[in-house]
């Protein structure tokens, strides 16, 4: 029976050329070495772990399930979508042969799959309810809907004949995570893929040379949308687990929590009766609707109402190096760099027309890989957080 996979692209910036140019898919973790002989889940978690002690139980876990997956279950004729790094566009084709391990291609490129790329430019609307289903931590990934499979197969069979599909509307998209993902992160995907739409837009529009407008504002309306997503998902998230926290008398609070402040009217009422403390707390929480959550700071102090976290930041940066499967490391103090690069230049687009200061009579270089990579940046820092703050493990570090 014809599966149906999710591969994301490893952040080396040669290993998308590589994939498309050599027709193949592939994943990181090099460091397990060849796993030919691997035949078994056990098995290849051993080479985990030996090749990642540093690395948490949970996580070489993940990392050996998904190898497993990669080397064993996926079968020669299964579809496979590469989420592409580079283009807000995907790669959609079907697997030609076994498992291979290579080490004549780029670092760190080794566990390999060859591939028959029906089409390297489906746009991402074309398959958003798909993409919606991939945990944003998730390199390798199964498609479990049957008849998902089935226009699956119908899209390589005939690559043209979902030109022009609308996006799907939200209500149809059903994220799943084993995490379970929380509603306002269901959200802040569905408002990322619709800036990835608009990326999408851009590129297209671009390769018509359309000459009415300056195409790049498409991509810089990308990145606006994209902080603006965040942004809304970190209040919305505090909002959500604060209610939570409120609805559970006697409860452990986190010590912001318990120091949070609302007015003595909102107090009198829930005094008197008419309203109930979690009512009290969420208008409150909707008056402070005017807070910017933006800055990585600003983010810290935010979830601090509804966690205890210490080293907010690093350890963010420790689950996406864990997740990453590719070799990259994170600090706290880069993750926060990146943050306030990007922040910083939405604000450049919105308040200042993104001027060159090079050359005021132009504006800076914006591209589509530029602004997919910064809206892929955003929702896996999201994820990352949402496993920091699901998580109870303290940290002492600053």
């Amino acid at each position: 029976m014809t599966q149906a996979w999710i591969v994301r692209a490893g952040r080396d910036d040669t290993y998308e050329d590589l994939a498309l140019n050599k027709e193949l898919v592939a994943v990181g973790w090099s460091a397990t070495g060849d796993l030919t002989e691997a035949t078994t889940l056990a098995a290849i978690r051993q080479r985990v772990r030996e090749a990642y002690p540093e690395v948490a139980h949970k996580s070489a876990d993940s990392y050996a399930i998904q190898l497993l997956a990669f080397r064993s279950r996926m079968s020669s004729g299964d579809i496979v979508l590469l989420l592409r790094r580079n283009s807000p566009d995907v790669a959609v084709g079907r697997i030609t042969g076994p498992y291979d391990y290579r080490t004549d291609l780029a670092s760190r490129i080794c566990h390999v799959r060859s591939v028959s790329w029906s089409r390297t430019d489906l746009p991402r609307a074309s398959v958003e309810r798909e993409l919606l289903a991939l945990p944003p931590l998730t390199t390798v990934y199964r498609i479990n809907q049957a008849d998902t499979v089935v226009r699956l197969q119908r899209l390589v069979s005939d690559p043209q004949h979902l030109s022009g599909t609308p996006v799907v509307e939200a209500e149809a998209a059903t994220p799943a995570s084993p995490d379970e993902l929380s509603e306002p992160f269901a959200n802040l995907q569905r408002n990322l893929n619709y800036a990835r739409s608009l990326a999408t837009a851009g590129q297209h529009l671009a390769l018509l040379q359309v000459g009415a407008f300056e195409i790049s504002d498409v991509f810089r309306a990308a990145w606006v949308q994209s902080v603006a997503a965040l942004d809304h998902w970190v209040r919305q998230e505090i909002r959500s687990r604060m209610l939570r926290l409120a609805a559970q008398p006697g409860a452990k609070k986190p010590k912001a929590f318990s120091a949070f402040q609302i007015s003595l009217g909102l107090v009198e009422q829930v005094q008197l009766g008419t309203a109930t403390l979690v009512d009290a707390l969420d208008q409150q929480l909707r008056d402070r609707g005017h807070l910017v959550y933006q800055n990585p700071d600003k983010i810290r102090e935010g979830f601090s109402l509804v966690h205890d976290v210490n080293g907010f930041w690093n350890r963010v940066a420790k689950v996406l190096t864990e997740q990453s499967g590719d070799g990259v490391t994170f600090t706290g103090a880069g993750v926060q760099q990146q943050l306030q690069q990007i922040v910083h230049r939405r604000h450049k687009i919105a308040h200042e027309y993104d001027e060159n200061p090079d050359d005021p009579a132009k504006k800076r270089e914006i591209d589509a890989p530029s602004a997919t990579q910064t809206i892929d940046w955003i929702e896996q820092v999201a994820a990352a957080i949402l496993v920091v703050l699901d998580t109870t493990e303290a940290t002492t570090s600053a």
